[in-house]
């Protein structure tokens, strides 16, 4: 449910009651993104509004162009409150993503000039991090789903959040921080330096992945726009040279929207070598046949952190049932004293970047240990800590030097 709340001050106090709905008038259930045009004519309608505030007028500033398209330029909103009037620079844009939200910022204060105009940004959504993140930084944001902060320094403070966001993709242009298109993401907390789009799909499908350079384009372009990635082009070629600037954002947004791999089959059971041997078989049934196999992530702590060894190996591989054959009489399916279970899964994810003794990417080991239990959480930390350590220098572009100083099997 939306809430809201006011500030005590100088010259009186704004009540802003958790009930009091905003005075949006429905908006004809936009289903797209509303044009930079769209929310100003929004704005100039009366639509967009923080009671007890009435806009008096919206000013456009003139026209001109933007990556090569007309736009309406920023405009002046006169807000009123009683017999007080405040008037605000507005800078708009299409895209609430972090890099569009900053760079409307950075505009607004540079069109500012308080106190004779304040700095307002207008966008299709403000989440409530984004909406507290304004009201840090002492500026005023307005979005289209009734979600907003207006603020004057020293007067005045209406804060509202809570209201959903009914254009999903103004915030990310899709998800690529789940399942195949997560691989690239992957790739830069191993390989933080890129001097092109090519190479990071050359790195991505030498550690297994399978990926097409639309996907690794799509997906770096949302990297950049959530400030996970800086993009830039190289003196002299079309080329952008990219670089991960923040490895503990990217491995946060890679958490937050991991999802287990789709099984279609397990088989535990007993297999009578030890298991060395085990992982031997199934190197050689890989070469053999083309399918796959690795450890679980978390049956792939050892090279990575410190915990207690379960009894039974865990693996995935794409084809139970040719595994199982292949091992012949060493395999014996049963739950008695077992020692090996098979998850059959063809999710690329999880046998990406696979180690040496099929053990999974330390970056598939940390989410699953992080959306584990408390010890799990515990030692998906000590994961964490092996993944980022390495990010603090600055290799060469292109390096394949990775974490936990080995490369891919």
């Amino acid at each position: 449910m939306p809430t809201g709340r006011h500030s005590s001050l100088p010259f009186g106090t704004v009540r802003f009651p958790r009930e009091y709905a905003f005075l949006i008038k429905k908006m004809n259930d936009f289903r797209k993104i509303p044009t930079e045009k769209e929310l100003l004519a929004l704005l100039r309608q009366g639509r967009l509004l923080l009671p007890p505030l009435t806009i008096t007028e919206v000013r456009p500033l003139g026209a001109g162009k933007r990556n090569g398209k007309d736009f309406e330029r920023d405009a002046v909103a006169e807000v009123r409150w009683g017999k007080r009037r405040y008037r605000f620079a507005v800078e708009c844009r299409s895209l609430a993503t972090p890099k569009a939200l900053t760079a409307a910022i950075a505009e607004a204060r540079r069109r500012a000039n308080p106190p004779r105009l304040y700095p307002l940004v207008l966008v299709p959504y403000l989440s409530p991090e984004r909406v507290a993140a304004l009201e840090g930084e002492q500026l005023s944001g307005l979005d289209a789903c009734g979600n907003g902060v207006l603020i004057v320094p020293g007067e005045l403070l209406i804060f509202r959040t809570g209201a959903p966001n009914q254009f999903p993709r103004s915030d990310r242009i899709g998800n690529v921080y789940r399942r195949t298109s997560s691989l690239v993401a992957r790739v830069f907390l191993l390989v933080p330096e890129f001097n092109s789009l090519g190479d990071a799909a050359q790195e991505t499908t030498r550690r297994g992945g399978k990926v097409t350079m639309a996907t690794v384009s799509k997906v770096c372009s949302t990297m950049d726009n959530d400030l996970v990635l800086d993009r830039q082009r190289s003196k002299g070629t079309k080329n952008r040279r990219l670089r991960l600037i923040q490895p503990d954002k990217l491995l946060d947004l890679l958490t937050e929207n991991y999802v287990p791999p789709a099984l279609s089959g397990t088989v535990t059971g007993k297999y009578s070598k030890s298991p060395d041997e085990l992982r031997k078989a199934l190197v050689a049934w890989k070469e053999k046949t083309g399918e796959r196999a690795v450890l679980t992530g978390a049956g792939s702590v050892d090279p990575y952190a410190v915990m207690a060894r379960e009894p039974v190996q865990p693996f995935y591989c794409s084809d139970v049932p040719g595994v199982v054959q292949w091992l012949g009489d060493d395999f014996k399916e049963t739950t008695r004293f077992a020692n090996v279970t098979f998850l059959e899964t063809r999710d690329d994810f999880v046998y990406f970047d696979t180690r040496p003794g099929l053990a999974a990417s330390p970056i598939q080991t940390y989410l699953e240990l992080s959306t584990g239990d408390k010890r799990d959480r515990e030692t998906a930390e000590q994961v964490r800590r092996l993944i980022l350590a390495p990010l603090q220098r600055k290799p060469d572009a292109g390096s394949t030097d990775g974490p936990a100083a080995n490369q891919p099997a």
